[in-house]
């Protein structure tokens, strides 16, 4: 092996212009013909600017142009080398096969778990097969492998059983691939590597630049084309060094080749000096600052790198995105931001392009979490919580989802079915429910109510096929699964609208039931089994939308290789991502990876660090940024920029901050602001709007009449704009659930529901038939809690206090039937007023209403808090009246019926000529409010401390902030 089959590359040296030169140099005679050689580099991001560069130097040595040579990957290079030995399975179909490998070890996976034995094995089979080390056939003999590598005299139990699980499943699934003429990608890369031989008189040579991490298999196909010359490779970086260091990656890489490592002189800049003193290892930090501040006695810091601590996570991503502004501003092209925080990522992308800056992302994301994935993971759950509301109401307001309907009638039918079904009666889920609060809560259907229903039937229609396999307990295929999800999805319409999708194609093919090996091989699955493979498939591929022509690079540390950049921000440098947390495998100790020829964890560890020292000198101007906190959580900086820090403080006294960019986050003028013309908000006032006179309300229940009593502005905003807040769907059942149970099991018990049994018609209450009555009423409450019972567990809870309360409403039902008799409940009541030329019409619904001696009464059942007496028979409370006014006979009395466990309480009331009174003046209240609104009074907020504890509109009139300037 000559000197020229390896170059080392120094690191403050560009990789593509020393392999453009070398090229030029050793091709002279085929210029400008380079198509016949071969460069395989570790990305292809750094094909088109090898391409450029490769173009220019051909420029600058007389050449117009140049024939560029073959440029790849080297997995794309094995691909013309793979044999048709078996058929390739992708990462999902191996899964299934291995699962189906494991089936006579049930007892391995009820140990130690289906999936996460499953992964650890196949990670322990890729590493097998890329890294080649001797796994013998004779059990025996690898059990004595496994004693010397850890240290052992004589194997321990423990030891043996960890060798028999590890061949018995590696020979088996080498044997269940080679039985099925099956091979995996890393089983075909592998023979691919062993097949691709140099040939005699072969025009190629190839080239293999930026390889940091060299597998076993690798090595030994390197080998021998280095030893003929028909290959060279070129490493960036240096070799001096070896253990955990930076150049312990490109020293272990000629260690693995067998070749020994050369020394390159001693760097001149003073800037490649600094970072090779950081990050030495021979003497003390402390000692070795001090030396290289005598040798240096300015930091050369200042004009190349820099760093930001950032006090949170919103600071740190602004501060990465001003910094790429600044450098955008000031001009500067090649901009890229290399970090292994995909969601600090997302935050940088949504700041850059708010300022109009384009992300070249080339990693994608998880398909996962595509909004077209997400309407099929949704539509799956609707199927498995029979369709619960809020993966329902996801489904419904999804992009791709049409039902075989108009998109805007769908859109209309799901805004129709969230407000009047789900928000209004509070249903948490499941379709039968669903259909039974349309036809049971309306006396008449209207045109509304049957596309509701019509709806459901579609729901219904579409989730069929998944509810038989979903209901059988039976296993089954991955691909019957998917034949039955995908004929589910087409009657949703999905289908239709996720293929005009790009991110929406990818996802059709994940799902396509037909493909590899899914339809004749692999594991049977239960549907939660199937359910989390799916899950894993999803996030495992990535989208790559294309990618703009130009803007601002978003890397991680392996796609940085063979790039250099004019400005580089390495972002996100805590702990928690330089250098991460390693995949530990379960499989052996680093003693025993050694012996077998796996790498053990200082190995993987060394090229993280080796990219993070490289990319140092990739650009010249660097900026390092961390935070110092997230969710209220101390974060601890990368020990990688702490070594940095730390020497630059003992060398100079100082750290290397941006102050400029430090200054340029707080200041005004670096803020982001709109430019169209929109005028500046004003100062916050206690706001008092008018109500346009076409906005006065033609109607008004109890509740509008409150809220006007209570706050104008609240009225203005809800009763006079339409403004209204969106009741929440509690999963577990609350006090106001209670109640309105409670209010319907009395209206079917006094007067009859429908669906429910027949009411009480045994006459008043008395101790003949006080029991038929209980009974009666225990039973309108099984029926009436039964499906919160079954379907929410708490609900148990509040079925057992209605029962307890039972026979204390029949002792008062008892008692009160000796001067009353209920009249009606649920009444709904309505009386129209004549005000100045507008008529208002006042609504009601009374909970009950009784009739005695002296007339009617009307009673409001309350299972919660009641207002106090006083406030009541003042009217500030005018409940209670209100219904009074409404009501076209005379009404002797109004009062408040509190259930508490052991009393029913009616101590809260008004009642004869104080009721009157009171009536009297509530009318013309109103009517003096309702004239004064139509001649442009203005409705102020009051800021009431008990209305505003409950309001919902705060952010409206920002309560908060007039409440602060006045």
């Amino acid at each position: 092996m000559n000197a020229e089959s390896i170059v080392l590359v120094p690191y403050e040296s560009d990789p593509l212009e020393t392999l453009a030169a070398l090229m030029l140099d050793r091709h002279q005679r085929d210029l400008p013909d380079l198509s016949s050689q071969v460069v395989l580099f570790p990305h292809l991001g750094a094909i088109p600017r090898f391409r450029h560069v490769l173009l220019t130097a051909a420029q600058h040595a007389g050449h117009g142009g140049v024939l560029a040579p073959w440029c790849g990957t080297l997995d794309s290079w094995l691909q013309r080398q793979a044999d048709d030995r078996g058929e390739l399975v992708d990462d999902p179909e191996r899964d299934l096969l291995l699962l189906e490998a494991l089936q006579p070890h049930a007892a391995l996976r009820e140990r130690y778990g289906t999936w996460p034995l499953v992964d650890s094995l196949l990670a322990l089979f890729d590493e097998l097969n890329a890294h080649q080390p001797a796994v013998p056939p004779d059990i025996e003999k690898f059990i004595a492998d496994l004693t010397e590598g850890y240290g052992l005299r004589e194997p321990i139990a423990p030891l043996t059983g960890e060798a028999n699980l590890v061949h018995t499943l590696w020979s088996a699934w080498n044997t269940h691939l080679h039985n099925h003429r099956l091979q995996d990608r890393a089983l075909q890369r592998r023979g691919a590597l062993a097949s691709s031989r140099p040939e005699e008189g072969a025009a190629h040579h190839i080239y293999m630049a930026g390889s940091v991490e060299l597998s076993g298999a690798e090595a030994d196909w390197l080998k021998p084309l280095l030893q003929t010359g028909k290959a060279t490779l070129l490493l960036h970086g240096g070799a001096r060094a070896t253990g955990y260091h930076p150049d312990g990656a490109i020293r272990r890489c000629y260690e693995m080749l067998g070749v020994p490592a050369p020394s390159l002189p001693e760097a001149s800049a003073a800037f490649s000096r600094f970072i090779e003193s950081v990050y030495a290892d021979d003497t003390d930090i402390g000692a070795r600052a001090r030396a290289f501040a005598v040798e240096v006695a300015n930091s050369p810091l200042p004009e190349r790198l820099r760093v930001f601590d950032a006090t949170d996570f919103e600071q740190e991503a602004r501060a990465v995105e001003l910094a790429v502004r600044r450098w955008h501003a000031d001009g500067i092209g090649s901009i890229a931001i290399v970090t292994p925080d995909r969601k600090l990522a997302r935050r940088v992308r949504a700041l850059l392009e708010r300022a109009n800056l384009d992300l070249r992302d080339a990693a994608g994301w998880a398909l996962s979490t595509t909004s077209a994935a997400t309407a099929v993971m949704r539509w799956i759950e609707c199927v498995e919580q029979d369709f619960a509301q809020a993966p329902l109401l996801d489904f419904l307001k999804s992009p791709f989802v049409t039902l075989g309907l108009p998109k805007a009638e769908l859109e209309n039918i799901a805004h129709c079915f969230e407000e009047q079904i789900v928000r209004t009666h509070n249903v948490s889920g499941g379709l039968d429910r669903y259909r039974r609060i349309i036809q049971t809560s309306r006396a008449v259907l209207a045109a509304s109510d049957m596309a509701l229903l019509d709806m459901l039937d579609r729901l219904a229609t579409a989730a069929e096929p998944l509810i038989k396999r979903l209901s059988s307990r039976a296993p089954r295929s991955a691909s019957d699964y998917l034949s039955a999800l995908q004929s589910s999805l087409d009657k949703t319409g999905l289908m239709s609208g996720l293929s005009a999708d790009a991110a929406g194609s990818q996802l059709l093919a994940a799902l396509r039931p037909n493909r590899g090996t899914l339809d004749t091989r692999g594991a049977r699955l239960t549907w939660s089994e199937f359910h989390y493979w799916l899950q894993r498939e999803l996030e495992r591929r990535r989208f790559r939308p294309p990618l703009p022509a130009t803007g601002v690079d978003l890397l991680d540390l392996a796609e940085s290789r063979c790039r250099r950049f004019d400005a580089l921000v390495i972002a996100g440098c805590t702990r928690d991502n330089l250098p991460g947390a390693l995949n530990n495998s379960p499989f052996f100790n680093d003693g025993v990876r050694r012996q077998l020829g796996l790498p053990t964890r200082e190995d993987r560890l060394l090229a993280p660090l080796h990219d993070f020292r490289r990319l140092l000198e990739s650009a010249p101007r660097v900026l390092l940024t961390w935070r110092k906190t997230e969710d209220g959580e101390e974060i601890v900086p990368s020990p990688w920029t702490e070594r940095l820090t730390a020497f630059h403080r003992l060398a100079y006294g100082t750290v290397p901050e941006d102050t400029e960019l430090r200054h340029l986050l707080v200041a005004k003028e670096t803020a982001l602001y709109r430019r169209d013309g929109s005028p500046l908000p004003r100062s916050v006032t206690v706001p008092a709007p008018a109500l346009p006179r076409e906005r006065i309300p033609s109607a008004m229940s109890a509740s509008s009449h409150q809220r006007l009593l209570d706050c104008p502005y609240q009225f203005f905003v809800v009763d006079g704009l339409g403004l209204r807040s969106l009741d929440e769907v509690r999963d577990e059942m609350e006090k106001a659930d209670y109640g309105e149970n409670v209010h319907r099991i009395l209206h079917a018990f006094h007067t009859g529901v429908k669906g429910l049994a027949d009411p009480w018609s045994g006459g008043a209450i008395e101790p003949a038939n006080r029991a038929q009555a209980v009974e009666l009423l225990r039973d309108l409450g099984r029926r009436v809690f039964g499906y919160d019972t079954d379907k929410r567990l708490n609900t148990r809870g509040w079925h057992f206090r209605w029962e307890n309360f039972v026979d204390t409403y029949v002792d008062w039902l008892e008692q009160r039937a000796r001067d009353w008799q209920v009249d009606a409940t649920e009444k709904p009541l309505e009386r129209e007023l004549t005000i100045g030329n507008r008529t208002l019409t006042l609504k009601g619904r009374a909970d009950r209403i009784d009739r005695g001696p002296d007339g009617l009464a009307i009673i409001d059942y309350k299972t919660g808090s009641i207002p106090r007496g006083d406030a009541v028979e003042t009217g500030e409370k005018a409940q209670l009246p209100f219904y009074a006014l409404l009501h076209p006979d005379a009404i002797t009395e109004v009062l408040y019926a509190k259930f508490e466990r052991d009393a029913v309480k009616t101590n809260v009331g008004v009642k004869g000529d104080a009721l009157t009174a009171l009536v009297q003046t509530l009318e013309t209240r109103l009517r003096t409010l309702i004239e004064s609104i139509d001649h442009g009074a203005p409705l102020p907020a009051w800021g009431d401390p008990e209305t505003c504890r409950f309001c919902r509109y705060e952010g409206l009139c920002r309560k908060e902030m007039w409440d602060a300037g006045n």
